[in-house]
């Protein structure tokens, strides 16, 4: 399960993650999950959902092959909210998608993913500068993916409730067969919540992770995304509780006591809001679509629809 050699993942292994998925007992209409399951109802909670992404992306940029990737190849700083509406129409499809999407959209992800290589531009951790890194590696990925849950599953914990450890196991059987999409296999997953916090304290002590002037770039434009008046204190926020490491190769800010005090409000500020939120603005919406087409409803409603165009660009995803 930890960092090896590089292996690079064929569209033979996704197609096999797809037939292991084609062959567990699960409702092809619902999807990988359904209502009920842990993955759903992490992922759902749109504050939990989009905060995680950004504190995971700063644990992936303390990667050399990912920060480079990310900005050879992504424009998510030329042109950030196409980049990011790309993102959660594949991922959401996965997530709360048929059977059917999950299979053209793992497929389509790989095959997009072939065109993302290239070399490293400096030497950062074990990396030369020089060698080749893509997008379609093992390693990388499982690192992708594992950082992407896991600062979702702290943050839900953080700011709605904590998880019993039956319930954190849940998710990562979830968690397994969402990894089959992207040609994850069992061998290479952790099986336990244990096991996720094992392996990722062992990349923060791996000199798999490294410094690089891409991945500090990203992260300094990300910050400065923010809005002024809630820079300082969501920045602080999102980053102080991420890895001493990660911290320090993506020159985050550290948790001195001023900021521990902003990280304090802005949890509180974070609960209530959460609180008072209407679900249908609290979740994400192609979790209320996924509901609706499991009520047999065809078509998203025109708040659902009003919501896509918003974070996707496009009415429906689900349906």
């Amino acid at each position: 399960m930890y960092e090896n050699a590089p292996s690079w993942v064929s569209e033979a292994d996704v197609r096999a993650g797809l037939e292991r998925i084609k062959n567990a007992p699960l409702d092809p209409k619902r999807g990988l999950f359904g209502p009920g399951s842990m993955y759903w109802e992490v992922n759902k909670h749109t504050v939990v959902y989009f905060l995680g992404a950004v504190q995971a992306v700063q644990l992936q940029l303390a990667h050399p092959w990912i920060a480079t990737a990310v900005f050879e190849h992504s424009k998510v700083m030329t042109a950030p909210r196409k980049r990011a509406q790309l993102t959660y129409i594949y991922l959401w499809s996965l997530i709360y998608g048929d059977l059917d999407m999950v299979s053209k959209k793992s497929i389509s992800l790989y095959k997009l993913h072939t065109h993302v290589e290239g070399t490293i531009g400096e030497d950062a951790g074990r990396h030369a500068k020089g060698s080749p890194y893509a997008a379609n590696e093992l390693n990388a990925l499982l690192f992708v993916h594992v950082t992407a849950f896991y600062t979702r599953v702290k943050l839900y914990e953080a700011l709605i409730r904590p998880l019993t450890d039956e319930e954190r196991d849940r998710f990562c059987a979830d968690a397994k067969l969402y990894a089959y999409c992207f040609g994850i296999p069992d061998s290479m997953h952790p099986s336990s919540w244990q096991e996720v916090e094992d392996y990722l304290e062992s990349m923060q002590r791996s000199d798999a992770l490294g410094r690089t002037e891409p991945g500090v770039t990203i992260s300094r434009f990300m910050k400065k995304s923010i809005p002024w008046p809630l820079r300082r204190p969501l920045w602080t926020f999102l980053c102080i509780t991420l890895p001493e490491r990660t911290r320090e190769l993506v020159e985050l800010p550290q948790p001195t006591p001023a900021n521990r005090r902003r990280h304090k409000m802005m949890s509180g500020f974070f609960r209530v809001l959460i609180s008072i939120l209407p679900k249908r603005f609290g979740y994400v919406p192609a979790y209320h679509e996924a509901l609706r087409r499991l009520e047999g409803k065809r078509e998203p409603d025109l708040i659902t629809r009003t919501l896509n165009r918003l974070f996707l660009g496009i009415p429906k995803l689900v349906s």
